[in-house]
């Protein structure tokens, strides 16, 4: 989307063919997980126009979680990399 920010989520629901309401409900719960954020139409930055965005703590949980993601690919002791091999083979 342009700005990356979307007026309205009801062309998902009637793409993928499901109920607004269910739209609501997960639309909900991606606000209260911090992933998607409301810019209100009182909003004058966005030119006083109602839309959905990616929430800034979403953008920042992504960096974080590829640095971390990034430190545990390090191995730094022979012993430990046997262990976490130990570990994935009982998965």
């Amino acid at each position: 989307a342009t700005n990356q920010s979307l007026p309205t989520l009801a062309w998902i629901a009637e793409k993928y063919n499901f109920s607004h309401r269910l739209l609501e409900i997960v639309r909900a719960k991606m606000r209260r997980m911090g992933i998607i954020d409301h810019i209100s139409k009182f909003n004058k930055k966005n030119n006083y126009q109602e839309a959905w965005v990616f929430s800034s703590r979403f953008q920042r949980t992504l960096s974080i979680l590829s640095e971390q993601h990034t430190t545990f690919k390090k191995i730094e002791n022979s012993k430990q990399e046997e262990k976490d091999r130990d570990l994935f083979r009982y998965l």
